[in-house]
C-alpha cells in the first residue's frame, strides 16, 4: 500500500487515500477492505478477472454477477448503481457497487459533448452516491474503487473527481470513512493519482449539490438511479 494523502475535512475528520498495486482479491485481506466500487466492464477488466473471488465472497453466483454487468453495461440508458449486498455472514466484503462507466450504454450522451475527455458531473455523482451507500447502507469504513474508465484509458481527471466525491461526502458525515484505496488493476498507476494531492493544499471543493435519486429494491439487488438534471427533495 503506498499512502497518497490524508484527506483533512472541514469538521476536522481524516480518511488515508491509498493506492494499492493489484487487484481486490488480495487488497481484501491485506487492507481490510470492505467495500468495493468497480466498473461494469467485464471480460479482460478487474470484474472479469476477479468475478471468481467476488462471487465466492459476496455468495452471490458468477452468472448473476454477469448479467446484472451486462445489462447495466449494454441496455440501461439510464445512469444507475448495481448494488449487491454479501449474502454470506461472515464475508469481509460488505458488498459491491458495479458501477457505470465510460464504456456504458449510459455514459454516451456524456461522452458526445465531453470533447473526449472525462465527463466530470458523471464520475463526480456516480462516485458520490457510491460512496454513500456503501457507507449509509453497510456501516463501511474502508472502501476500494477500480477504474471507471475503460480498460487502457484511465484519466487523471476521473481520479480527481473519485476524492473530490469523497472529500465533500466526509464534510458532511464526519470519521465514517477511515481509508480509500485506488486498486492499479494494470490500469491506474501513481501518475494518474498526482492531482489527488492537491485537493487538500487547495482547499477550494466546493459543496456538495445532492441530486435525485430512485431506489428500486430487487431480490439479491438494489438499483440506485440517478439524475442531477434535478435536485434532491430535502
Amino acid at each position: 500500500m503506498v499512502p497518497l494523502a490524508v484527506l483533512e475535512s472541514r469538521q476536522g475528520g481524516r480518511v488515508s487515500i491509498g493506492f494499492y498495486s493489484g487487484e481486490i482479491k488480495t487488497a481484501v485481506p491485506e487492507a481490510n477492505i470492505d467495500a468495493y466500487i468497480v466498473s461494469t466492464e467485464d471480460g479482460f477488466s478487474p470484474l472479469g478477472s476477479n468475478r471468481r473471488f467476488l462471487s465466492s465472497e459476496l455468495g452471490v453466483p458468477e452468472d448473476e454477477i454477469t448479467r446484472l454487468a451486462d445489462w447495466n453495461r449494454f441496455k440501461n440508458a439510464r445512469v444507475t448503481l448495481v448494488v449487491l449486498p454479501s449474502r454470506r455472514t461472515n464475508s469481509c466484503l460488505r458488498g459491491v457497487v458495479l458501477a457505470p462507466s465510460q464504456t456504458s450504454e449510459c455514459y454516451r450522451p456524456f461522452a458526445a459533448r465531453s470533447s473526449g475527455r472525462p465527463y466530470r458531473d458523471f464520475y463526480y455523482n456516480v462516485s458520490y452516491e457510491a460512496i454513500a451507500y456503501t457507507s449509509q447502507t453497510w456501516g463501511a469504513h474502508r472502501l476500494a474503487i477500480s477504474h471507471l474508465s475503460g480498460c487502457g484509458t484511465f484519466h487523471e481527471d476521473i481520479a480527481i473527481c473519485n476524492a473530490e466525491a469523497l472529500a465533500h461526502y466526509c464534510d458532511s458525515y464526519v470519521n465514517v470513512i477511515e481509508s480509500f484505496t485506488f486498486l492499479s488493476d494494470c490500469d491506474i498507476s501513481l501518475k494518474h493519482l498526482a492531482g489527488i494531492r492537491r485537493v487538500n493544499a487547495e482547499g477550494e471543493t466546493g459543496q456538495h449539490r445532492p441530486i435525485s435519486t430512485k431506489t428500486e429494491h430487487h431480490q439479491g439487488h438494489v438499483l440506485v438511479h440517478l439524475d442531477w438534471n434535478h435536485d434532491a427533495q430535502l
